[in-house]
This record gives structure tokens, C-alpha cells and sequence, in this order.
């Protein structure tokens, strides 16, 4: 199944999914997720998505994940070493909530609610699986976004932007926009989507800019930029 424990606990209280491509360096985001602070067990599930869609590698990851939260991210991000306590203490303190986002710094940028970026969400295993968990007409173009809506229209509860729950995302994304699934969210979430993607005129701006392929080398200067004056993301926290 591709499924790899690269951290056990007998009753985890919280579980850690982690997409990657075998040949990539995915040891940095192990060894963040290794020194969390968390002072109860959990474990970290590294999930093969070499062979599959990044839907399918999520979704195994929520089957074989053995505690009741489970925290996501990607393997080339770097958690802050609270990021595990905040997400346990946000659903230990709210029986009725189901899925729990937060901001994204670095050359992956997302500050704002119901973006649900896949690299910094947490979830109820039940809630997620009952929902479906992530579709693969989704991947890999926006099949985060589109399991946060669903949660919020199907899932028993109710979703949260936690300014906390924080994560970094040093590069600049490997994803490429896809017009075609772009197009599609709006089809099938057209409250949703005029409520989020299309708000502002700045946010429209970026996804026309973004759709022609404008964004990714303004990130990439601003990076570095930012990289040699802050250090990633640090000075954010």
C-alpha cells in the first residue's frame, strides 16, 4: 500500500499524514514533525504518492491512521514545534469540531479562512472518511479546498481558521494551476466560490495572474529575498 510508520504510538492522540515521492527529500519535514512539543504520543504516517494521486495518498493515509485527529502537511514543509500541540488542544476543547485550517508562510502564502490548504489541515478520522475524504477529480489542483467545502456542507460540525495553527512552506509549490479543475469548483460551489476565490478584485487578480503563469517566478524572487533577510519563515512566529 506504500504506507510507511515512521513514528508509532500504542494510542496516538494524533495523527500525522505526510504525501511523498519516494525520491524526494522529505527528511527536514520528518525531523520538524519528530521535535513537536506535543506531550502526549502520536504518530507519523508516511503515505507513497509516487504510484498515486495526492487524493489517494491523503485518503490511505486517513485509513491507516490510528487516533481520532489527524494532522496533514506535505514533505516540503517545516511545522513549528507547537503545530501538533494546537491542533490537539483545538479539538480537545470542541467535541463538535471537524476540520481545522490555519495560515500558510513562505512561498506557499495563504493567510485567510476556507482555503483549507492541504499542506496545514487537521481532521476528525471519522468525519473526514464519513465525508468521502479527498477526491481524486481534484488532484492535483485544488482537492483541498474542495474536501474544507465539503466538510463544511456534509460533515457533522463545523470547520475553524485557527491564526495559531501555523505552518511554513519554504518553496514555492511544485502544483500547477488547472483551469479545467478550476473552472469545475466554481461549477460545483458556486456560493462557496464567489464567497471565497472571488471576495476581492485583489483575489481575482492573483488567480488570473496565477492561471497565466505570472505568479510562480514573482514568488520565487520574493523568496529568496525573504530567505536571506528572515531565514524562511521564523521571523513570522
Amino acid at each position: 500500500m506504500g504506507i510507511e510508520y515512521v513514528r508509532r504510538a500504542a494510542d496516538p492522540a494524533v495523527s500525522v499524514v505526510v504525501p511523498s515521492v519516494p525520491t524526494y527529500d522529505h527528511e527536514p519535514t520528518i525531523d520538524e514533525l519528530e521535535a513537536q512539543t506535543l506531550d502526549r504520543p502520536y504518530e507519523i504516517i508516511l503515505v507513497d504518492d509516487g504510484t498515486v494521486d495526492r487524493s489517494a495518498a491523503r485518503n490511505r493515509g486517513l485509513e491507516a491512521a490510528s487516533a481520532e485527529v489527524v494532522a496533514m502537511t506535505d514533505d516540503d514543509t517545516r511545522p513549528p514545534e507547537t503545530w501538533l500541540t494546537t491542533a490537539y488542544e483545538a479539538f480537545a476543547a470542541d467535541p463538535d469540531l471537524v476540520c481545522l485550517e490555519g495560515p500558510v508562510y513562505g512561498g506557499c502564502r495563504s493567510f485567510g479562512p476556507r482555503h483549507y490548504v492541504g499542506c496545514n489541515l487537521a481532521a476528525r478520522r471519522d468525519a473526514a472518511l464519513d465525508v468521502g475524504g479527498f477526491r481524486s477529480a481534484f488532484s492535483e489542483w485544488r482537492e483541498d479546498v474542495e474536501f474544507g467545502w465539503r466538510m463544511e456542507a456534509e460533515a457533522d460540525g463545523h470547520c475553524r481558521f485557527e491564526e495559531a495553527f501555523r505552518m511554513c512552506h519554504p518553496d514555492v509549490p511544485r502544483t500547477a494551476f488547472d483551469p479545467k479543475l478550476e473552472r469545475r469548483l466554481r461549477r460545483e460551489y458556486p456560493d462557496r466560490y464567489a464567497d471565497v476565490m472571488d471576495v476581492t478584485w485583489t483575489r481575482r487578480w492573483y488567480r488570473r495572474a496565477r492561471a497565466a503563469g505570472l505568479t510562480q517566478p514573482v514568488q520565487r524572487v520574493r523568496n529568496a529575498i525573504g530567505r536571506r533577510l528572515w531565514g524562511e519563515c521564523r521571523s513570522r512566529w
